[in-house]
């Protein structure tokens, strides 16, 4: 163990940190594994009991709830907010929301802890986090999304970065929950419980990332400052107003089929554009923000673009195609090459060759390939807007 991470402290202080340690990781390196990988979050988490079932008394039942949360705000089993006690009762009917059972294995290593993680431990926090048992299966199944290869679950869950899951749901599955796909579709609950299916969806996740993963803040999650992203991001495609195919349908599945798709990335950016009512104006401000904040380090990013209504609207008028917009941002969202090298943000990696020896004004574009772009229709009809929301991994959909 060290006490800072290397990326926060001096070649020289790396060197010394490293010698100090040196000879724990060759002991490390040369011991013989392990005969069983154990349940590795019950040795991550510093502190609460290992027992089945917990009491808390009081003098009433929400004196009894406070101790509760409390005691769970001290384990670091808690988001931070109150939690739904997850009674024998509470968790056997949260199993009803899904046709599986309670032992099926829903994830054999969920990272980063690798701990096994079954459908009752998953329904143990859904049922913490306010879900109805009807909500189960997309928590279930963001849950497998977020552990596809692709995402690099394990990278975005113990960065120093802000990373948060965003997850999208397409299909019929949206409307039956009532999953908001409208105005403050990620923003909170509202009249007619607007958003709360969106809300507690998400926390859900979030709980078993901590309880069942094991991504506490300050032990595996080394995030540097972090974001109010990771609380919870859920929202549905707006597909009634998405004048394209819908998004789930542009990655293969039926329309009729209810996915739901996992991107992993830094909190989102808003691209208000108020005037632009044409697709040439409209995508010259949303390449001129994205320019602003995109990344510049020179690796398969995955942005995606939520773009409202109103925008997409405009761009369908006009003609421009979903490929359209990719190949617009591809092109112009670049800096020069002499920026870049000024930058000093290429932290994977060496320089590629020829962005060191290109000519100082040669553009440099932001995003590898346009296809790594991702677009997505979603908000209400209020206002102009467009969020950006840069990736690392590639994002991957699911069928629930």
């Amino acid at each position: 163990m060290t006490p800072d991470v290397f990326t926060t402290v001096t070649a020289g202080q790396t060197r010394e940190a490293v010698d100090q340690i040196i000879e724990d990781i060759i002991a490390g390196l040369t011991k013989p594994i392990p005969s069983t990988n154990g349940n590795v979050v019950k040795r991550i988490a510093i502190h609460g009991p290992e027992d089945e079932i917990l009491e808390f008394q009081g003098a009433d039942l929400l004196r009894c709830l406070e101790r509760m949360n409390d005691q769970f705000l001290e384990w670091g089993w808690s988001d931070g907010f109150p939690l739904v006690p997850p009674t024998e009762i509470s968790v056997i009917e949260m199993l009803a929301g899904t046709e599986r059972t309670a032992g099926d294995i829903v994830v054999e290593n969920f990272v980063p802890g690798m701990a096994q993680a079954t459908v009752r431990d998953i329904a143990v926090n859904a049922v913490m986090a306010g879900c109805k048992p009807e909500f189960l299966p997309v928590v279930i199944t963001a849950i497998e999304a977020m552990h596809h290869p692709e995402i690099n679950l394990r990278m975005c869950t113990v960065s120093t970065g802000a990373h948060a899951p965003l997850f999208i749901v397409n299909g019929p599955i949206a409307k039956k929950l009532d999953i908001n796909s409208g105005s403050c579709s990620l923003g909170n609950a509202g009249p007619g419980k607007l958003s709360f299916p969106n809300i507690a969806i998400g926390r859900a996740v979030r709980l078993a990332l901590m309880n069942v993963g094991g991504a506490y803040p300050g032990i595996l999650d080394q995030d540097t400052i972090g974001s109010p992203a990771k609380f919870s991001m859920v929202l549905a495609e707006n597909e009634p107003k998405n004048p394209w195919e819908p998004y789930h349908v542009e990655k293969g599945f039926e329309a009729e089929e209810s996915t739901v798709t996992c991107f992993y990335g830094h909190s989102l950016i808003e691209i208000a554009d108020l005037e632009s009512d044409t697709a040439a104006s409209l995508i010259n401000t949303i390449s001129l923000r994205v320019v602003g904040i995109g990344q510049t380090i020179f690796i398969p990013y995955y942005p995606v673009i939520l773009l409202s209504p109103s925008h997409a609207e405009i761009f369908k008028r006009d003609g421009w195609t979903k490929n359209d917009i990719r190949e617009y941002l591809h092109l112009h969202c670049a800096i020069s090459a002499e920026k870049y090298r000024r930058s000093k943000s290429l932290a994977w990696g060496q320089d590629r060759k020829w962005i060191t020896e290109a000519d100082p004004d040669a553009m440099i574009p932001l995003f590898e390939e346009a296809g790594n772009i991702d677009i997505v229709v979603a908000g209400g009809t209020s206002g102009k807007s467009a969020a950006y929301l840069g990736l690392r991994p590639k994002p991957y959909p699911v069928k629930s």
